[in-house]
């Protein structure tokens, strides 16, 4: 089961300490935990790898510099968000959408490429932080496609001998069925809140 190194670290921080933003007039900054205080998953991170959105996998970043020195030192899931769209946090030209697919499976583009499945959701996303006082945490949300609520979906059946990790992120909408999640029954999900915290650190070249 993987730690939550990027938001655990700034929990404790982060009522306490607040964080000056990269840009005041640019996008929002924030790495994501999955909050859901009787499900395995309670407060770990919300990872890119594949296309696709986990808890319980790690981050999955490349960079074609040499050396790799050159490389941004990022290596966390961070996202922005702005105008209701949202992306990731990252250097490689064109950036990198975020998006919910028409089947709910939380999603972000390839590389070099802004192509998404017709029918999928691009500017339904809110970032929010707290107006007044000093606090740096907050709640990232989606509404469109008949669903609003994040879902945790695992890998194998609940009772299996693999037990449940790694989690994959899908959102509880209308033409979500069965046969998209990973276990082949949607009922195995569990909803989630998605925690924020801002983020100063470095990107990541991309995600893969």
């Amino acid at each position: 089961m993987l730690t939550t190194p990027l938001l655990l670290s700034v929990l404790p921080l982060a009522l306490s300490s607040p964080l000056v933003p990269r840009n005041n007039d640019g996008p929002i900054y924030f790495g994501a935990i999955a909050a859901r205080s009787t499900a395995p998953f309670h407060l770990q991170s919300i990872n890119a790898n594949g296309q696709s959105f986990w808890i319980g996998k790690d981050t999955a970043t490349y960079c074609p510099l040499q050396p790799q020195s050159q490389c941004p030192p990022g290596n966390e899931t961070v996202f922005t968000a702005s105008g209701g769209g949202a992306g990731l946090d990252t250097v490689v030209p064109g950036g990198q959408q975020v998006y919910v697919a028409p089947n709910g499976k939380l999603s972000y583009t390839i590389a070099h490429s802004g192509y998404a499945p017709p029918g999928s959701a691009v500017k339904t996303f809110t970032a929010t932080f707290p107006t007044s006082g000093d606090a740096t945490l907050g709640s990232f949300s989606f509404h469109g496609l008949g669903g609003n609520t994040f879902l945790a979906c695992p890998s194998h059946k609940v009772d299996s001998e693999e037990g449940p990790f790694p989690y994959q992120v899908f959102v509880d909408v209308a033409a979500l069925s069965d046969r998209d999640v990973p276990s082949g029954c949607k009922a195995d999900c569990l909803g989630f809140g998605a925690v924020i915290a801002k983020y100063e650190g470095a990107p990541v070249w991309q995600y893969t």
